[in-house]
């Protein structure tokens, strides 16, 4: 799905974007794309050992450098909670974790942004979608709130939630 920056520069909207092993510009390059002001780190362990760059103090200050703020929410939102209770025989139980109350504050804290105007990309480092919490938790809560969120893929490309879920599910109505 196309999205024009020109179009939709002053609509609020969530995003969804993975780096991989992009380069900091051409990740700059697709927020700039999507008009994307604020990028929230959602990572659990904001640090990147393949891709040095993307670790939390040298992509702050590069976002900063650009004139895009980042926010780091990861402590509260990431896909590596730190309480015990949110697993299940040691995996993370997506319902146990929707629930906690560090993570419910963390999704009020993106629909504050959402209602301040704000074009708010979740970061992580899986670039597709279905391979990471951005679509299976954050995604899915959101979705529950009916707010939508965007994955973005390239420049000229979007994916729905609900194509990232069909895609990741094969069309059922269930992760299990």
């Amino acid at each position: 799905m196309p999205l024009s920056s020109e179009t939709h520069k002053n609509e609020a909207c969530l995003f969804s974007i993975g780096y991989g092993l992009r380069s900091p510009e051409a990740f700059l390059d697709l927020l700039r794309t999507h008009a994307v002001d604020v990028v929230a780190d959602v990572r659990s362990n904001p640090y990147s050992k393949w891709n040095p760059d993307f670790c939390r103090e040298p992509i702050a200050a590069y976002l900063k450098e650009h004139k895009v703020q980042y926010v780091y929410i990861g402590d509260m939102i990431g896909g590596i909670p730190k309480d015990d209770s949110c697993y299940t025989n040691g995996k993370l139980d997506y319902q146990k974790a929707k629930l906690h109350p560090t993570f419910t504050q963390g999704i009020a804290r993106l629909l504050v942004a959402l209602e301040k105007g704000f074009r708010v990309a979740l970061m992580c480092g899986e670039v597709e979608p279905h391979q990471c919490h951005r679509s299976k938790l954050i995604g899915e809560v959101l979705a529950e709130k009916g707010v939508s969120l965007s994955h973005i893929l390239n420049n000229t490309t979007i994916k729905s939630q609900t194509q990232v879920m069909l895609e990741l599910t094969k069309g059922r109505n269930t992760l299990d």
